[in-house]
């Protein structure tokens, strides 16, 4: 009996069964792709199938290489690796067999006799050393009807195409254009999401990956890991003066020069904005860490150069060992984060080993986080007032209010172990906010009782110089009808030298609160800048006035900055003065105000009460 002839296309008739065999196809292929199957997986499996249904040939998928100039073979599970050898880089032509020839016309080839067809007569050394008789060629398209590649069935023996090993042809061709699609979508997404779009370097996520790989190997071999953390130190001013433009081209010539430098023996990625990471060790070598570092340091000895501008950066670096600091992927990068905030502390631009000391250190900081937020609540904080007295008149001029924690089972926490903290956790702001009501509240109570009034001087944190804190505190003050006349906000003379504080102080001073620059004397602040900025008054630091009685640099470097001040047409005040001896040096150069133990001590607001009670 005849098998029945049915259409799939209009142009191509095929039998029941044949019609069979193409949905078979086709289910079988569909199947594994559903089963998430490796795509070369898939497309020799396709190779296969069709070698299934055209008997005594073989199938070959070619496609361009990167540089889309020749074709390379992508799948040809039946075709000896000899043959695969020769094949590679061929170039598309007229005269490039079935397959280059495919995809120079954009359409099919169908070769019967490779012997005597001009297509194949640069081929023939070819067909006759593998016996390729006859050779069928269909494009494969995946954008703009464009051929990229070729689906291929070569036959040994001279033979001709019917309809159905046409259709076949073609329907493995579209199947095959599917399946790069697909691959080169899941490359995309996996490159998104593992890849850094700015450096180009691995994310966090496949560093991780790498390193626990790298970790389950080590444990087998007993081999040597090491985690470098890597953050750039000021980055934040290249931002803050060139823009993060300019910024974002300074991290990839930053990652630039670290890899170029790292060579291919170590796994190197950024986890976020200036900090990146290394995994040395990871192909099987003892990681020469101090080699390592070295070199790393070194690298940050020449200025970068981008868009005409030149950086001096420098970088601090925290390393953990596998095992002796952690046997996991999150153990390790933590404790090298940890490591390399040492570093920071330790003065920047070097690096630091972890130690179990440093996890305590961390511990401590992270509690004392913690318990910030519900002291405050509580009513733990509390504020003391430091007095500031005039020297002609050795009058009260002025107060500084001072934070303190009397935490409920650590006792009394120094201000210098808790503000840092508050100013790197972000929770300076609230506690900022707090201490500036508080602050005016009380004074504005005092002059309410009718003490005389005098100035109270506040200290400011970088992280509170934004809108949000500046409408905040003309809120607070016009809301108790603070007079503004007698505020002076302390700043630190680091701080004010970014532009981006600058504009906020000058919104300050506009409402009429003074400024006053903090610790004088220990940054890099010019006369010619000093005239420029929106200050009341200079603070003599601490650290100049602890010695005016014996060293004699100090006693320049006072009197210098009374005179520059005067000049400038600023009050100067001295802090930490403990002795006579300072006083009377700082009298007779001109000093306006002192504050210290010599005349009182930071005091509570009873105690300060007393004060007035006394005057």
């Amino acid at each position: 009996m005849e098998a029945k002839v049915i259409s799939l296309r209009p142009e191509y008739d095929v039998t029941t069964e044949q019609a069979g065999k193409l949905l078979a196809l086709q289910r079988e292929i569909l199947e594994q792709v559903a089963l998430d199957v490796d795509y070369r997986e898939i497309l020799d499996a396709l190779c296969k199938s069709a070698e299934q249904i055209v008997v005594n040939a073989v199938a070959s998928i070619m496609v361009y290489d990167q540089a889309g100039e020749s074709l390379s073979v992508l799948a040809a599970p039946s075709i000896p690796p000899e043959a695969v050898a020769l094949l590679n880089g061929l170039v598309p032509g007229e005269r490039a067999g079935s397959c280059g020839t495919a995809v120079y016309q954009n359409e099919a080839q169908y070769v019967v006799n490779t012997r005597t067809d001009g297509r194949w007569c640069d081929l023939q050394a070819f067909a006759h050393d593998f016996s390729i008789g006859a050779c069928w060629s269909s494009p494969v398209k995946i954008e703009k009807d464009k051929a990229v590649g070729s689906f291929a069935l070569s036959s040994f023996e001279e033979r001709t195409p019917s309809i159905f090993y046409k259709q076949l042809l073609e329907t493995c061709a579209h199947i095959v254009g599917i399946l790069l699609i697909r691959q080169e979508k899941e490359q995309s997404l996996f490159h998104l999401a593992h890849y850094d779009p700015l450096t180009g370097l691995i994310n966090r996520a496949l560093f991780k990956q790498k390193l626990s790989s790298a970790i389950e190997y080590a444990v087998t071999q007993n081999q040597q890991l090491a985690v470098l953390v890597l953050d750039l130190d000021g980055f934040k001013d290249v931002n803050d003066s060139q823009g993060h433009e300019v910024g974002d081209k300074v991290l990839q010539q930053v990652a630039k020069n670290i890899q170029e430098d790292l060579g291919e023996g170590h796994v190197f990625s950024r986890l976020n904005s200036d900090e990146f990471v290394i995994l040395a060790g990871s192909l099987g070598q003892p990681p020469s860490v101090q080699l390592l570092i070295g070199k790393i340091l070194a690298l940050f000895k020449k200025k970068i150069l981008v868009e005409g501008h030149e950086f001096t950066l420098s970088i601090s670096i925290g390393v953990s060992l596998f095992s002796e600091d952690g046997l996991s992927a999150s153990d390790l990068m933590r404790n090298a984060d940890t490591a390399m905030h040492a570093a920071k502390v330790a003065g920047r631009g070097c690096a630091r080993f972890y130690n179990e000391d440093l996890t305590n250190s961390v511990k401590y900081k992270m509690d004392l986080i913690t318990d910030m937020h519900s002291a405050l609540a509580r009513g733990d904080f509390l504020l003391h007032y430091q007095p500031q007295y005039c020297q002609r008149s050795n009058k009260l001029a002025g107060v500084e209010a001072l934070v303190r924690w009397q935490h409920p089972e650590k006792g009394l926490i120094p201000p210098n172990d808790f503000i840092p903290i508050a100013e790197e956790s972000g929770f300076i702001q609230e506690l900022g906010l707090w201490i500036f009501t508080r602050a005016c509240q009380q004074c504005k109570a005092w002059w309410d009782r009718g003490i005389p009034e005098f100035s109270l001087a506040v200290n400011l944190s970088v992280k509170q110089l934004d809108a949000d804190n500046i409408q905040k505190f003309q809120e607070i003050l016009l809301a108790m009808k603070f007079p503004i006349h007698n505020l002076e906000l302390e700043v630190t003379e680091s701080l004010i030298m970014h532009q981006e504080s600058l504009v906020a102080l000058h919104k300050l001073e506009a409402l009429g609160i003074r400024i006053s620059m903090d610790d004088f004397g220990t940054g890099h602040s010019s006369l010619a800048q000093l005239k420029r900025l929106p200050i009341s008054k200079l603070k003599i630091d601490r650290s100049f006035v602890k010695d005016l009685s014996e060293d004699e640099n100090d006693r320049v470097i006072a009197k210098t900055i009374i005179a520059m001040g005067h000049s400038l047409g600023l009050k100067v005040l001295a802090e930490g003065v403990e002795t006579v001896e300072q006083q009377e040096f700082l009298a007779q150069e001109g000093c306006d105000l002192i504050q210290g133990y010599l005349l009182s001590r930071p005091l509570t607001v009873e105690q300060f009460s007393d004060l007035f009670k006394a005057v």
